[in-house]
């Protein structure tokens, strides 16, 4: 087998491939073989029908099979000894695939492969980034007051269901033989099935179309504890028998109330509450800050990076495998964009691999679970709810759908480098009012 490897420019190769019959024969002899031992051909007994036949049937099929795979995987090894960033896939050249495979011995294939350039990244030499420090107005104090109120409420079992009540219970399909258990928040439906639930009790049923009842199939996810896609496929009548309805009655401005938002014996007055739960509420505003801080780490990474992709060459290979969903115009449009993912991408892998950055399995279910907190919101507070939740993570992690899988992996990769960044960054803190904030934030989104 031969290979000629051309580098074109700094984000372009061509490469040549030729197959040659001693690389493949043996390979291609070895797998008529062990067909021939277990092939199930009328008229013969298994483990004696000749080779030729065999060969007759399976041969063009096999010596496919064998040409290509020795070809792909040269490409990989010439890709790997080369230390090359590709984007896209190695496109064949036109007609490389033009091939009679009953008369040729020898086989040529020509790809031309995309890169990014070579690029470094040195986070010793980035620049100083502005972390905000938000000032709370009255109105937002006032606010974050009753919030907490909701937070902190009263677990209550009321007999009757409300819109704004956690339902749970068991779905099961007599169709099928799904059962589980599920929490449906009243008011995260849609609106036209919220009077589906008010005034359902413990011990009572409903039939309902599942499908019908959410806005989306990642919201029926975080009800049934399922992957977006295994959701999807939930169809038909179900029956839903409540098991528990939990409803949260804000609390008052109690020492009860000051001991669970500050800890026991923090504050002993209105006033000393709100005094402490003002710089409370700075940190609580200041996660819009972190957003930004992290907005502003993934611009510099890319500002501050000189990474050239093969531009025209990515624009076709995205039209190519879109497949007719995406004209050039709609690349043409997007293309900014797309760049700017792929070389932050890249960007985060080269801090990984410096850094010997690893995610686990504890960093991926963690991310499943912000997911889900986020679904429940202010709701999510009551006893026992960071053990559902924690369920309904691992339970959606085991189902094994690699795609839902990759996504949540790709978060909690891309979180996990960010953090590291932001710890080595150097940052100045800059004190600002919320509206100020908002006005600062406003620009830079629109870049």
């Amino acid at each position: 087998m031969q290979t000629k490897f051309d580098k074109v420019s700094s984000t372009l190769a061509n490469l040549t491939v030729e197959v040659g019959e001693e690389d493949y024969k043996g390979l291609v002899d070895k797998k008529l073989k062990e067909y021939a031992k277990t092939a199930q051909v009328k008229g013969f007994r298994p483990g004696h029908v000749p080779l030729q036949y065999i060969k007759s049937i399976y041969g063009k099929g096999v010596l496919v099979d064998e040409v290509i795979k020795i070809a792909s995987d040269e490409v990989n090894k010439t890709i790997t000894d080369n230390k090359l960033n590709v984007v896209g896939e190695p496109t064949p050249k036109e007609d490389a695939y033009k091939i009679d495979w009953s008369a040729q011995k020898e086989f040529v294939f020509e790809y031309e492969i995309g890169f990014a350039s070579d690029f470094t990244v040195d986070l010793e030499k980035l620049p100083v980034l502005t972390q905000y420090e938000i000032q709370p107005s009255d109105k937002q104090v006032n606010d974050t007051v009753e919030d907490l109120k909701n937070r902190f409420g009263v677990e209550t079992e009321p007999e009757e269901a409300e819109v704004g009540d956690i339902i749970f219970g068991k779905l099961s399909q007599e169709s099928s033989e799904f059962m589980f258990q599920s929490g449906i928040p009243t008011d995260k439906v849609k609106e036209e099935s919220q009077k589906l639930f008010v005034g359902l009790e413990k011990g009572s049923s409903l039939k309902l179309d599942i499908q019908s009842i959410f806005n989306s199939d990642k919201e029926l996810g975080f009800a049934t504890g399922k992957s977006d896609e295994d959701a999807a496929a939930l169809q038909g009548e179900f029956e839903f028998v409540v098991e528990k309805i939990t409803r949260i009655k804000p609390s008052e401005l109690t020492q009860e109330l000051f001991d669970k938002v500050l800890g026991p014996g923090k504050a002993s007055s209105e006033e000393e509450f709100l005094s402490q739960l003002t710089e409370i509420i700075k940190g609580n505003y200041n996660r819009e800050s972190d957003f930004l801080l992290d907005f502003d780490v993934d611009k510099m990474l890319i500002d501050s990076t000189s990474i050239e992709l093969p531009t025209e060459f990515l624009k076709k290979w995205l039209v190519e495998i879109n497949q007719g969903k995406a004209t050039v115009e709609d690349v043409e449009k997007e293309y900014d964009a797309i760049a700017r993912g792929l070389k932050l991408d890249l960007i985060r892998t080269e801090i990984a691999k410096q850094n010997d950055l690893k995610i686990q399995y504890d960093d991926v279910l963690e991310e499943v679970k912000n997911e889900i907190r986020g679904y429940f919101g202010q709701q999510g507070g009551f006893e026992g709810m960071e053990e559902f939740i924690d369920s309904m993570a691992k339970k959606q992690l085991g189902e094994k759908n690699n795609e839902a899988t990759k996504k949540h992996y790709e978060k909690a990769f891309g979180r996990k480098v960010l953090n590291f960044v932001k710890d080595k960054v150097k940052k100045e803190t800059k004190s600002v009012l919320v509206e100020e904030f908002n006005e600062i934030a406003s620009e830079k989104y629109k870049v």
